[in-house]
């Protein structure tokens, strides 16, 4: 007698995003999509999930927030460092840690930023590999940042001109 197998929430989830990564990496168009899918499902859909809707109590939606479709530059420097303190996202509180990811490539970066902030009902401008860069230059220290100090470190610095 063969027992039938059931699969939690998380693993069907995860399961979706591993297919449509496959299948998105062999037929898109677009190598910064496949790249963003590939590295989503990598990296984030444990917390994030398939859906970008988040863990209540443990990890924050990605659709439609302010940190996700606000300023580019906070969302750069959050994935490249990370951050750890408490945030309120669309009402809801949460304190755990978003671990850095500053081994990733700028044209993983890009591409992973600029898939969650034009999918899970986002639709704001996509991150260029350049802004990365330059975001990614202009970090000094290490560690997490603090959610209130992020909060306030927003933009994408300026390429320094060279003047003779």
């Amino acid at each position: 007698m063969r027992t039938p197998i059931f699969l939690s929430r998380h693993v069907f989830l995860v399961l979706i995003v591993s297919l449509v990564s496959v299948l998105g990496t062999g037929c898109s168009e677009d190598p910064a999509l496949a790249t963003g899918i590939d590295v989503y499902s990598k990296y984030c859909v444990t917390c994030h999930q398939a859906d970008g809707a988040g863990i209540p109590g443990a990890f924050p939606t990605l659709q439609d927030t302010e940190w996700v479709n606000g300023d580019k530059g906070r969302l750069i420097r959050l994935v490249l460092r990370g951050m750890q303190g408490p945030i309120e996202v669309k009402g809801e509180s949460f304190s755990n840690v978003m671990i850095p990811h500053d081994f990733l490539s700028d044209v993983q970066v890009a591409a992973v930023i600029t898939f969650v902030r034009q999918g899970f009902s986002n639709n704001s401008d996509e991150v260029t590999e350049d802004e990365v860069m330059r975001v990614r230059s202009s970090l000094t220290g290490k560690g997490l940042f603090m959610a209130s100090e992020l909060k306030f470190r927003t933009g994408i610095p300026e390429l320094e001109v060279e003047t003779e």
